[in-house]
């Protein structure tokens, strides 16, 4: 699924609530209905570690892998003193968490836009851009963060 995927931004259309992250200044927006809980960063044990992650949350009976991913999507492979928050993510096969600055709802009442060309990219999470008041922002879902997480450890076995 690529950023001009024409059916994975019309499933888009139909999403009016999302959960708007900040991190490191920049805006993240993912369906309100993927998030599963808001955590403090003293839950995250760093000792029950998936590949990349930064720890686990223990949630539903099962360890959540936690990632934190820089501004500009890399995986980073501890927490920065700017990470306030870990927003515990599901979409039902995919369970895991991202720390970020800030959280907040966001019921849109804007339209979507297309990726522009140059942003375009089958390893990219970002599906949609969103205006904001103070910007743009970057519309993903769970499925497609995870997958993005998932590249990572696919290219670090193939190096």
């Amino acid at each position: 699924m690529t950023g001009s995927d024409p059916t994975a931004f019309a499933e888009l259309e139909n999403v009016h609530f999302l959960s708007l992250l900040t991190v490191d200044g920049r805006k993240w927006l993912l369906p309100q209905s993927e998030t599963r809980l808001l955590g403090a960063l003293v839950d995250i044990d760093p000792d029950v570690r998936a590949p990349f992650s930064v720890g686990a949350v223990g949630f539903s009976d099962e360890w959540w892998p936690i990632y934190c991913l820089s501004g500009d999507m890399q995986c980073m492979p501890r927490l920065t003193a700017s990470r306030r928050i870990c927003l515990l993510l599901s979409n039902g096969a995919d369970n895991f968490g991202i720390v970020c600055d800030q959280i907040e709802s966001f019921n849109r009442r804007t339209p979507y836009h297309p990726l522009p060309a140059c942003m375009r990219s089958g390893r990219s999470p970002i599906q949609a851009l969103i205006a904001l008041e103070n910007g743009i922002g970057c519309v993903t879902t769970t499925e497609r963060l995870a997958a993005y997480i998932a590249g990572f450890v696919e290219e670090a076995e193939n190096a």
